[in-house]
């Protein structure tokens, strides 16, 4: 058993932290930059390997099986993830104009006579005379909301692979091979006796 630093679910977030530094320079998604992304993820795993062989924990089974997910699982799906906002900021979030200042005008322009609207008719219940004013004002910044509610979208599919991460982190601690358990007991065991000693 690894400490839960080093869990699958732990290593994950700590992965995706480490590519998220470096996913605002990614303007296309190629083989080269998955495998820079490959490299960077096997040195972090490197890292962390040598960090529990310090604490006595040798488990080398254990991060075969993280960098098979990490191969299989982590990097694909960060792919997917990274492709579609890639796709997304290409077409400036599908804003009209990208959100320019044109477009900033318009759409205060367009909140003012819906804030209009609103109050002039009486099947809607705003009797506020203020509040095309309010509308007028807070028009420019709907392609901000726009943009904001994709990255708060971007940001919950990473947290839904970390929690992906941790159910499978659970089953591999589940179903881990016999032969893999004994070979760490042994291990365990051989540790044991120079603990006592000193």
């Amino acid at each position: 058993m690894v400490p839960e630093k080093y869990r699958l679910a732990a290593v994950g977030r700590f992965l995706l932290e480490q590519f998220e530094l470096r996913r605002p320079g990614v303007r296309e998604w190629t083989p080269q930059i998955e495998a820079s992304f490959r490299q960077q993820a096997e040195a972090e795993l490197v890292q962390m390997e040598r960090q529990l062989k310090e604490m006595e924990i040798d488990d080398p089974q254990y991060w075969q099986r993280v960098r098979r997910v990490v191969d299989d699982i982590v990097l694909p799906r960060y792919a997917k993830v990274v492709n579609d906002d890639i796709a997304l900021a290409k077409r400036d979030y599908g804003i009209w104009r990208g959100g320019d200042l044109v477009a900033r005008g318009t759409f205060a322009l367009a909140g003012f006579i819906l804030g209009i609207i609103a109050v002039e008719v009486p099947y809607i219940p705003i009797e506020a005379k203020w509040f095309p004013a309010v509308t007028l004002l807070a028009g420019p910044f709907f392609p901000d909301l726009i943009q904001g509610w994709y990255r708060w979208r971007y940001r919950r599919k990473l947290d839904e692979l970390v929690r992906d991460l941790d159910a499978v982190s659970g089953t591999l601690e589940t179903y881990r091979p016999l032969s893999e358990l004994t070979e760490s007991m042994r291990a365990d065991v051989a540790l044991e006796p120079r603990e006592r000693s000193h």
